[in-house]
């Protein structure tokens, strides 16, 4: 059961029936709707051209509804799913993102002074739910392996940034900052994320290697799978770093994940 079917059987309890032309395809279709009309808890009746479906046993459609809907409620978060459908991905919900944090200076977060370096060098990350994160440098890891070693690679003079979940223009807005690095996969998701995130921030730069051809050619895997799919976002781009690593891409049909440092 989805939102349509809620909305149709909630107005169909309200005005005990409906004309067929103002139920959608999905639920007349539905085996749920047409279990209801065999067994008649619903009847199917003409009306001029037409036909209309009425509740033809009240008590009984009233437990069905109980059922497949336990608490008409509005949809605030996934537990709210579960009380309305019993199911917690039916209806997307919005909810403040988790992000996890490595760092050597002083930020801020939700308006308040963190020393992130504190918490890196005890425990290695600093995990918040965060409404604001202000810092001057940022970069942003796609992956967690590489995200907890990052400044042995790219130094201690950012906030290395990586989002529990793929990361959206939503959670993005959080972010403050006058620099902002993206370092993603060599492939078509990890441009994808970029071309997201530059949406957002404009000044944002995709993290090339100075040595990538030959890093390329020496670690890049076969594309194959989801990672083979090219978005027209990616296609229409005109980034310089994008037309680079595109065409790398689809010249060589190969990738190069983000890990190939660890190789050099």
């Amino acid at each position: 059961m989805n939102q349509t079917d809620f909305r149709t059987y909630k107005k169909l309890k309200e005005d005990s029936f409906l004309t067929e032309k103002s139920i959608p395809k999905t639920v007349l279709s539905s085996p749920t709707f047409k279990g209801l009309v065999s067994s008649l808890i619903i009847e199917k009746t003409r009306s001029g051209r037409g036909f209309r479906y009425e509740i033809n046993k009240p008590t009984e459609f009233d437990n069905f509804f109980k059922t497949y809907f336990p608490e008409d409620i509005e949809i605030k978060d996934k537990s709210d799913n579960v009380r309305k459908f019993r199911n917690s991905k039916v209806q997307k919900t919005v909810s403040t993102p988790i992000f996890m944090l490595r760092g050597f200076e002083t930020i801020r977060i939700n308006g308040n002074e963190l020393n992130l370096e504190n918490y890196t060098s005890k425990f290695q990350i600093f995990a918040c739910n965060a409404e604001k994160i202000e810092a001057n440098h940022i970069c942003i890891v796609e992956n967690l392996d590489t995200f907890l070693v990052a400044e042995n690679l790219l130094g201690k003079n950012y906030v290395f940034l990586h989002k529990y979940g793929r990361i959206g223009k939503e959670s993005l807005n959080c972010l403050s900052t006058k620099h902002l690095l993206v370092f993603v996969d060599y492939d078509f998701n990890g441009l994808e994320e970029f071309l997201r995130i530059k949406e957002v921030f404009d000044f944002a730069q995709l993290h090339i290697p100075e040595d990538y051809d030959e890093l390329f050619n020496k670690y890049s895997q076969s594309l194959k799978g989801n990672k083979a799919e090219m978005t027209n976002r990616i296609k229409q781009s005109r980034d310089i770093s994008v037309i680079r690593i595109r065409e790398t891409i689809i010249r060589n049909n190969r990738f190069l994940e983000q890990q190939y440092w660890k190789y050099d």
